[in-house]
C-alpha cells in the first residue's frame, strides 16, 4: 500500500529498526500503527513447546496489526518482528484511518492488498493442509511466489529476503532437518536454487509439480 507512505510528516514518524528487534509482543496493546517502508517482518506465534510458528511476513507498503487498527481486537494477535534491517513508520491509528477516510485512493489501495491477501493466505491454507512434507513444501513455495518475490527474468523469481531452512520450516510446520532434505530434492529437479541469501523459485518446474492443482490461474494485483 505505496499509498499510505504520503501520510503528513508532522504526523508520522519513520525509524530504522534492527535486525531480531521484536516491534510488538503477542498480547500487548498496540500503540501505534506500523507501515513497513524497506525491509521484512516476521509474523509468528509460540506454539505450547515454545516453537516458533510462522504466520506470514510484512513487506514493503504492508500496515500492521490490520486487526486492532481497524478496532476488530484490542491487543495483538501475534509477535512481529524485524527478519531484517529495516525502515518503519509509525503513526496514531486515528491518524491512520482518519488520512485512509480522506482519500479516495488510499481506500482503493487498501482494498486490494486485503485481497491479494486474503488470495495468498488460501495457497497458505491449502500448504499447511498438507499431509506429506514434499507437498507442504511445494505449494509453501506457491504461496511464496506469489507473495513475496521479484521476477527476474523468463520463469525465475527471486525472494524478498533472506530466507533460511529454519524460517521455511516454521512457516511450514516441518523440522529444520526434514525442510533441508526435501528442499535438496527440489533443487536437484529444477524447482528451487539458493546460494548465500539469494532463494530462487522456478515457475515452470514448479507449476509442473503442481499439475494435478487449480492454482496457474491465480492472479496477485501488482
Amino acid at each position: 500500500m505505496e499509498a499510505l507512505a504520503s501520510l503528513p510528516l508532522d504526523k508520522s514518524t519513520t525509524r530504522s529498526i534492527k535486525k531480531r528487534t521484536i516491534l510488538l509482543y503477542q498480547g500487548e496493546v498496540p500503540r501505534q500503527a506500523y507501515l513497513v517502508q524497506k525491509g521484512a517482518v516476521k509474523v509468528y506465534r509460540l506454539g505450547r513447546n515454545g516453537e516458533e510458528q510462522i504466520i506470514g511476513f510484512r513487506m514493503p507498503g504492508d500496515v500492521f496489526p490490520e486487526t486492532w487498527i481497524f478496532g476488530r481486537i484490542s491487543s495483538a494477535l501475534y509477535y512481529y518482528e524485524a527478519l531484517e534491517d529495516c525502515e518503519i513508520i509509525t503513526a496514531e491509528r486515528t491518524v491512520l484511518r482518519e488520512h485512509i477516510r480522506l482519500h479516495p485512493e488510499v481506500e482503493a489501495d487498501l482494498l486490494d492488498y486485503f485481497i491479494n491477501s486474503h488470495t495468498i493466505q488460501l495457497l497458505q491454507i491449502t500448504a499447511l493442509e498438507q499431509s506429506r512434507a514434499a507437498d507442504k513444501l511445494l505449494l509453501m513455495l506457491y504461496y511464496l511466489l506469489f507473495g513475496y518475490t521479484k521476477k527476474l527474468h523468463d520463469q525465475q523469481y527471486e525472494l524478498k529476503f533472506h530466507l533460511t531452512h529454519t524460517t521455511l520450516g516454521n512457516l511450514t510446520g516441518l523440522t529444520r532437518e526434514t525442510t533441508s532434505v526435501e528442499l535438496g530434492k527440489l533443487r536437484k529437479k529444477g524447482i528451487v536454487s539458493y546460494t548465500g541469501t539469494q532463494f530462487i523459485i522456478h515457475k515452470d518446474a514448479l507449476l509442473s509439480h503442481l499439475s494435478k492443482e487449480s492454482f496457474s490461474d491465480v492472479q496477485i494485483a501488482p
